[in-house]
Formats: structure tokens, C-alpha cells, sequence
């Protein structure tokens, strides 16, 4: 389905169809773009190995790379074509204490998360530049934007994101279209399609270290 014609379902299935409506193409947008990003943090909808954000290139002693925001979990990694280690920077304190200082520079053995938020660091440092591969699951590249826009997972699944933009626009209270069973029956409708969704807090905690570091508080 495209963009319009996820937003023509809506309205179908809400009789939005008021002039002024009471969502606006404007607002379904946001909740459809809202809905694919929901439906990929629930279900591991989108895995990837051949994007442009899964190749980074690093320079000679360069400390640490960009990872793409777009990156939910990194499955795999090579570099140079060889397979190296995905780590947080707990797991490295325990098995290689004061790594971050080592001045030692070859190609890189692992790449460390949870040292700084959006950035991967070589362990160790390069000698040479060269190329990291990534395998990962991550969140659609393009946000929808025009009509002819579609989602970038599966197609038999998105009918089930209207459920999500139904259960935003029941949701606004203090408006006339506001009803919280409508909104309830629509979100578990998403929930039985996508699953339900770790939060935040538990995401990040499992990218930097869940199982060595204190559970997240929610």
C-alpha cells in the first residue's frame, strides 16, 4: 500500500471524512511513519547487511565510528572481510581491563558499544584504514512522505499499521473522535500483528551491556 492509500484506509475504517477532517494528511502522515517505526522495534521486521549504513570506513588510528541512528541491534561485523566481535564496554573491562588506553595498533578485534551513545570503538585502534560490514536490524531508511510512498516492510503487513494510526487518533483527548475502548481495540489488534514493545530504557540496556550491567529500571 502507499502512503495514500494507507491514509484512504483510515478514513474507511474511522469515517474521518469531514472537510476539514478530523485528522489531517498532515497528522496521518506522522502516525504512519509513527506506526512503520513501531511495528519494526516489535516485530525485527527489517534486517540488513547491504545498505549504505551497514559500511562504515574507518581511518588509520581512528578511536571510534558514527553507527547509524537508524541501527536497532548489530548482528554481525566484519572487518576487512573478517568476522570481529560486537562487545559492550563492560564485557571489555572484564576481559581486557584499561583496553580504551592499550597503544597497540593492528587491525580491529572488536567493536565496543555503550562508551558513547551513537558510536562504535575499535579495539584495537586501526593501523591501516579500512571497511566495517554490518549485519543488523534497524528501522526503515526513508520516511513516507508522498503519496506514492510505501513501507519498507512487507506488504501483506501494512494494513495492520492503520491499526496504529486508528489507535492515535482515538487516543486525543478532549476531541470529539476521542473513545479509549476504539483505541484499546485497535492497539491490541497492532500488539497481536507486531508484539509487544520493550521500552527505551530496556533497548538500550540490552545494547550496552544487559547482561553484565544492572536490569533497567522499566
Amino acid at each position: 500500500m502507499t502512503l495514500e492509500e494507507l491514509i484512504a484506509f483510515y478514513r474507511e475504517q474511522s469515517f474521518d471524512k469531514a472537510d476539514p477532517p478530523f485528522c489531517s494528511d498532515e497528522l496521518l502522515t506522522i502516525y504512519a511513519n509513527e506506526a512503520q517505526n513501531e511495528a519494526c522495534r516489535r516485530g525485527d521486521l527489517l534486517r540488513d547487511a547491504s545498505s549504505s549504513l551497514c559500511t562504515i570506513a574507518f581511518a588509520a588510528d581512528a578511536e571510534s565510528v558514527a553507527a547509524d541512528s537508524r541501527i536497532v541491534e548489530i548482528k554481525r561485523a566484519k572487518v576487512n572481510g573478517q568476522v570481529v566481535g560486537v562487545v559492550t564496554s563492560a564485557e571489555m573491562e572484564e576481559t581486557c581491563p584499561g583496553w580504551d588506553e592499550d597503544t597497540r595498533r593492528d587491525v580491529p578485534q572488536r567493536l565496543v558499544q555503550g562508551v558513547t551513545t551513537g558510536r562504535l570503538f575499535l579495539w584495537p585502534r586501526p593501523a591501516a584504514s579500512g571497511t566495517i560490514k554490518l549485519t543488523v536490524r534497524r528501522l526503515p531508511i526513508d520516511p513516507l512522505a508522498n503519496d506514492t510512498d510505501e513501507p519498507e516492510i512487507r506488504p501483506e503487513l501494512h494494513t495492520s499499521l492503520v491499526e496504529w494510526m486508528l489507535f492515535r487518533a482515538y487516543s486525543r483527548e478532549e476531541t470529539e473522535m476521542y473513545n479509549d475502548t476504539k483505541a484499546a481495540l485497535c492497539k491490541s489488534r497492532f500488539v497481536a500483528e507486531f508484539g509487544s514493545k520493550a521500552s527505551g530504557r530496556n533497548e538500550a540496556w540490552a545494547r550496552n551491556g544487559g547482561h553484565v550491567n544492572a536490569p533497567p529500571i522499566a
